[in-house]
């Protein structure tokens, strides 16, 4: 899922439809929305929330008449569900994506490196979702079941397989995916204790890296049962051996 993005975005291929009770006709408008952009919103409800951002202000920025908005998207709720809608598509997307692995550490490393890459290069999005769990999540909750619960299954499904091929200890599986994609969050949320420990106000693609390494690195050290981390240790030592007897060679 693309995001509405600051930028004008194509209305159609950039953003999933809501269907949330609308009339056949009033969905047929907006999937004609094609040549229609918006754009101003992620932003704007990022740095006002969801009742500070005004329609005219997003129309504004976006350059199109206010009534484009409502033709489009029926109302300011539609548009910003839209924005949560596209998010979590676009995690489930990533989860699917990163599934055909030979190993949990594989499968979750790649998927790390993908949703840090994704959240962490999106600092409004991440500020929409952290003002709207503050103000309770009552959109956020709107499309938990099509979105949440389905990308939170998938995620303890792939760390559960984990612990049923022993890859992972006997981890409490239920809560482990929301550990794991809290340890990246928390980077977009703590950016401006970070610009100030670290002097990285900017997040490059190299800083991303290190975070999702940090993050892979950290949270399988901690869920890595002992026959894996066993198997690492014999396998490394076989190879430093080697290396001795080419050298003594």
């Amino acid at each position: 899922m693309a995001l509405v993005t600051i930028s004008k975005v194509n209305l159609t291929a950039q953003r999933p439809i809501i269907n949330g009770g609308e009339s056949g006709k009033a969905q047929n408008r907006r999937s004609g929305g094609e040549s229609q952009n918006t754009g101003g919103a992620e932003s704007l409800f990022a740095a006002r929330g969801f009742t500070g951002a005004a329609v005219r202000d997003i129309a504004a920025a976006a350059q199109v008449n206010p009534a484009m908005i409502h033709y489009y998207f029926g109302n300011k709720e539609s548009l910003y569900r839209a924005i949560l809608e596209s998010a979590a598509a676009k995690v489930r997307s990533l989860l699917i994506e990163t599934a055909a692995s030979d190993s949990t550490r594989e499968r979750l490393t790649r998927f790390v490196d993908s949703y840090a890459a994704y959240i962490l290069s999106h600092q409004n999005l991440a500020r929409i979702l952290f003002r709207e769990m503050l103000a309770g999540g009552k959109h956020f909750k709107a499309i938990a079941q099509k979105y949440a619960s389905v990308n939170y299954g998938l995620a303890r499904e792939a760390i559960a397989d984990g612990v049923r091929r022993k890859e992972l200890r006997a981890i409490d599986v239920d809560l482990a995916p929301i550990s794991l994609m809290g340890m990246i969050v928390v980077f977009q949320f703590f950016r401006p204790i970070i610009s100030v420990a670290l002097g990285k106000s900017d997040y490059d693609e190299r800083f991303i890296k290190r975070i999702s390494a940090h993050t892979v690195d950290l949270f399988l050290k901690g869920a890595e049962s002992g026959k894996t981390s066993a198997r690492k240790a014999a396998a490394k030592s076989r190879k430093s051996a080697k290396r001795q007897t080419k050298v003594i060679g």
